[in-house]
């Protein structure tokens, strides 16, 4: 065998390799927004307070029963991390403090000084208005989609969507109640 069909065999054995599907069950996407059961987002943040204004980057992941949010300041400083357990107990991280409780919202106003209504908000980051409150609701005309949510003293305020999936998720959104206001970037999705 020479040389040069040596080297095309492997070359064909190495492709065929990276190329293989995995062998896992496939997960097919959500049929709509409401049916997400489990997400994962991440972009930039601003949080303004009545007396501080903080930025930097967000991770945030939630399924079902469970969800962790980190929101890190520029070069990697002023790490903030929420999280809620199997079990419903929610933990605060930041600076070198650590707390524990029943209520992010109670957590964040307590220990930061944040109003943020983190239940709500997990409907209002996929465009949706939170079930269990009125709320008002303006939409695009044309597309369909939230201009707009009112509720809970709460404006939230879509700038644009992405579609992932088929699905039109959020991409620029602000979420606010004066003093406070929390606008977002979000530069990825994924959802199941």
């Amino acid at each position: 065998m020479n040389y040069r069909l040596l080297s095309l065999f492997a070359l064909t054995i190495i492709i065929s390799a990276c190329s293989s599907r995995p062998t896992g069950p496939v997960i097919p996407p959500p049929d709509s927004v409401s049916a997400i059961s489990k997400w994962e987002t991440s972009g930039r943040v601003g949080i303004r307070t009545k007396e501080d204004a903080v930025s930097g980057n967000f991770n945030w992941q939630k399924d079902p029963n469970t969800f962790a949010l980190s929101i890190v300041g520029p070069f990697g400083q002023g790490a903030t991390k929420l999280d809620q357990n199997q079990d419903g107990i929610v933990t605060l991280a930041y600076e070198d403090t650590v707390v524990t409780g029943n209520n992010p919202a109670t957590l964040l106003q307590q220990e930061l000084g944040w109003e943020f209504p983190v239940e709500q908000v997990t409907y209002w980051i996929r465009g949706l208005a939170a079930p269990n409150s009125p709320s008002r609701i303006s939409q695009d005309p044309i597309s369909k989609l939230p201009n707009t949510i009112q509720q809970d003293g709460w404006l939230i305020t879509y700038n644009n969507f992405t579609e992932i999936d088929g699905l039109s998720l959020p991409q620029r959104m602000q979420v606010s109640n004066p003093p406070f206001r929390v606008n977002l970037i979000i530069n990825q999705w994924t959802i199941q």
